[in-house]
């Protein structure tokens, strides 16, 4: 989420318990002469917060960035979804930005403030990449909870010969032992881009999600990432969807075939991945820009 926020390139404040800062952030906004405060990710706290800038004469916004297959899934994705709306429709919020691509059409149409602010192109630092040794490394660097399907596309790198699959956490599933696997743990965001750039391949065939910022960090590094086909990056290229994803979420011998199509192309997707992602760029900015116009006169 931060480094989402970071992305749009305009000032924001990190906190993670708003009910425990929102008196002192309000009071710093005031003194600012600031007219419009956009919540990301929905903090505890983040519906009172709302309602005391709202009172005060601020314009409060919020983009949503969950997918609703969630929230058929998790209770805490659809509270929030819930009550974020419900703010909307009392006039709390403004209005609510979806990042996820074809959703907010739906809410919309069932009378809720609600547009497609989709999440812009990460901005990297300059990386060092690490010498991670022989072999073919291969990146598979999402949480592993149901979702981001990261069982399945383990043992699709137990398929690429001479593989070894890297993760931030190993997932507690004792057959993966017999994949060469290293565990990394917990990485600042800086050291675990530089991460992603030194492998081969990242794989992110996941089950939802709404707009994936590591894909694109990726491509960003010069290294091919294998998606899913549940977001809308890079769609209109069709040469270049059809090339880094696969609509086979759940066969790892799929998923295999496909990674190693990518790896034979693996130069003609990193370019025409940053051709789109320059001009998908330009749009989310757009968009952006359209979002955070004030409406309070």
């Amino acid at each position: 989420m931060r480094t989402v926020a970071v992305s749009f390139g305009t000032p924001f404040v990190e906190c993670d318990d708003l009910a425990g800062w929102g008196g002192e952030l309000l009071a710093r906004f005031g003194e600012a002469s600031i007219s419009m405060v956009v919540i990301q990710g929905w903090p505890p706290g983040a519906a009172g917060f709302a309602e005391r800038l709202s009172a005060g004469g601020i314009e409060v916004k919020c983009v949503l960035h969950s997918s609703p297959a969630q929230h058929g899934a998790e209770s805490g994705e659809a509270d929030v979804v819930d009550e974020v709306l419900a703010l909307a429709r009392s006039g709390v919020l403004s209005e609510v930005g979806m990042a996820k691509q074809g959703v907010h059409q739906a809410f919309a149409s069932a009378g809720y403030p609600v547009s497609y602010v989709p999440n812009r192109v990460p901005r990297l630092p300059e990386i060092s990449k690490l010498d991670l040794g022989p072999g073919l490394h291969v990146g598979v660097f999402a949480e592993p909870f149901w979702r981001k399907n990261v069982v399945t596309q383990l043992l699709a790198v137990g398929l690429l010969e001479g593989a070894v699959a890297h993760v931030i956490r190993r997932p507690e599933v004792g057959y993966l032992d017999g994949i060469d696997l290293v565990e990394h743990g917990e990485l600042p965001w800086d050291e675990f881009v530089a991460l992603q750039g030194s492998v081969d391949l990242n794989l992110y065939v996941t089950l939802s999600e709404c707009h994936p910022s590591t894909p694109q960090e990726s491509y960003l590094a010069g290294v091919p990432c294998l998606m899913s086909r549940v977001s809308g990056v890079f769609r209109e290229d069709d040469r270049l969807w059809k090339l880094t994803t696969t609509d086979l979420l759940d066969d790892p011998s799929a998923i295999a075939a496909a990674a190693n199509r990518l790896l034979a192309a693996r130069d003609e997707a990193v370019q025409r991945a940053s051709s789109w992602m320059s001009a998908f760029d330009r749009e989310a900015a757009r968009r952006w820009a359209t979002f955070t116009k004030t409406g309070l006169g």
